[in-house]
């Protein structure tokens, strides 16, 4: 299972306060918070300390055992987070990079990206809900405004018009039941797929097979337009 492996970017101290957080943010999402755990796998990937100096900071609080965020802790957590998952999508996405070696890139992106360049691989990107190992990108304000941009190679299935297609880069669903559905029908990472039709059912050719979708299953299908 992927975890979120150590970025070693040693730069500075900020960097390792960032990472430090992003890695406290990760394990969290798995429910691992003891403290004693954590202050090992920093101490071994970040820099001896360095829960320490978030703690001094008033970014964390240690409490009976457990790391608890403050508000500016969770913000800042949450941020470095969306930039490295939005890095590790763009790599994949765009420069089509394995997934096995994107983190270590993505680690040193996630402190360089700015505002407004996190907003603009966002909305190229097309929101993406799930970074390439399937842990969720927290949203940002873009993606409550749904922004648009002109040109973007990234779209959901839904969105397409017939006769347009691409390849499937992930499937955006919480409800497993229904990305189990898609899997059993061929529509997976990877297939290549053409809309036949939009309406009154949506129709899909997946490879040499032809399929009928739910709209709001179609909606969450997103590809790399052709």
């Amino acid at each position: 299972m992927y975890m979120g492996s150590m970025c070693r970017l040693k730069s500075g101290a900020l960097e390792e306060e960032e990472e430090a957080l992003g890695v406290v943010w990760r394990h969290r999402e798995l429910g691992k918070t003891r403290e004693e755990q954590l202050r090992a796998v920093l101490t071994d990937g970040v820099a001896t300390g360095v829960l320490d100096r978030l703690k001094e900071k008033g970014l964390v609080r240690l409490e009976a055992g457990s790391v608890e965020f403050t508000g500016e802790g969770a913000r800042l957590a949450e941020d470095v987070t969306r930039r490295h998952r939005l890095a590790e999508r763009l790599l994949v996405d765009i420069l089509d990079m394995h997934t096995e070696g994107v983190d270590e890139d993505a680690c040193r992106w996630e402190h360089i990206l700015t505002p407004k360049a996190t907003r603009a691989i966002c909305t190229l990107l097309g929101h993406p809900r799930h970074c390439p190992h399937g842990t969720p990108i927290p949203p940002g304000p873009c993606c409550a405004q749904r922004a648009e941009q002109a040109g973007s190679v990234i779209s959901s299935l839904g969105q397409l018009g017939p006769g347009k297609g691409g390849r499937v880069l992930y499937l955006a669903f919480e409800d497993q039941d229904a990305m189990r559905k898609l899997l059993a029908l061929g529509i997976s990472p990877g297939t290549n797929v053409t809309l036949k039709q939009c309406s009154p059912t949506v129709v899909v050719a997946a490879g040499e097979t032809v399929v009928a979708l739910e709209e709001s299953l179609a909606r969450h299908i997103f590809v790399r337009k052709d």
